[in-house]
Formats: structure tokens, C-alpha cells, sequence
């Protein structure tokens, strides 16, 4: 605990000492003109690469049936709630070996526990009368 109070004291003290240094560097001077010119400048359009298209370049508007979209929304949201009800419940072997983790984690906490009970000195105390039998 001391060895850790004294590298935080250290280490604000070393802070300490390396931000009243003087530091240098070299002064912007903007251009008005130069930053008047950059921004009155139009940017070109992103253009798309259109390697390897045979279809025209107009997109042709495609009839949809309203009957069989209400069918396929239907579908769809069937196969959305499936997809997360799979994903928000864990695996069995998953959650089954996170739990034996965790118990045996705490088994050898209890272990390192007793065993550093066993290796400290029990010292105790002598009864007062105990002195006096000694001394006779």
C-alpha cells in the first residue's frame, strides 16, 4: 500500500515538474486570402465506377404487388424475431461452462485463503499464573 501511495506521488509530482516547462512551437499565421480561395473552391462530385455495367444508366421503375409484399413483410418479420430470439439466448455448453468457471474460481479462492491461514504464526497468549509457576 505504501509502495503504491508513493508511485502515485511520484508520478504527480514528476507530472508536475515536466508541465511548468516551457514549451515551443512554431506560431500559425493564416492567409485570409489563401483560406477565402480554398473555401469559394467547389468540390467535385463523387462519380461511381461503373466497370463492367451492361444495364442503362436510368433505373426503370418496377411494378410491385401490395398483396404479396404484406406476405413477404410478414415472412420477414417472422425470420427477424426467429434470427433474435437465437441469438439473445446463450448456448447451453456456453453458459454451462462459464458457470463451472466461475464456481472453480471460487473453490480456489477458498483454498489459497485456508492455505495462507495455515502459513501465518498463531501466537498465544500466556495466563498470568502461568509466569508466576515459571519463576518458582
Amino acid at each position: 500500500m505504501a509502495r503504491t501511495g508513493l508511485a502515485a506521488i511520484l508520478g504527480v509530482l514528476i507530472f508536475l515538474a515536466i508541465s511548468t516547462v516551457e514549451s515551443h512551437a512554431t506560431p500559425i499565421k493564416p492567409d485570409v486570402q489563401k483560406l477565402i480561395r480554398q473555401s469559394q473552391q467547389t468540390s467535385k462530385p463523387f462519380i461511381p465506377a461503373r466497370a463492367g455495367w451492361s444495364e442503362p444508366a436510368t433505373s426503370t421503375t418496377v411494378v410491385r404487388n401490395p398483396v404479396l409484399e404484406s406476405i413477404a413483410d410478414d415472412h420477414l418479420r417472422q425470420e427477424f424475431r426467429e434470427t433474435l430470439s437465437t441469438v439473445a439466448i446463450p448456448d447451453p455448453w456456453i453458459v454451462l461452462a462459464l458457470a463451472t468457471l466461475i464456481v472453480l474460481m471460487r473453490k480456489l479462492r477458498s483454498i489459497e485463503a485456508k492455505r495462507n491461514r495455515a502459513l501465518q504464526p498463531v501466537f498465544v497468549a500466556e495466563p498470568a499464573n502461568a509466569q508466576s509457576r515459571l519463576a518458582a
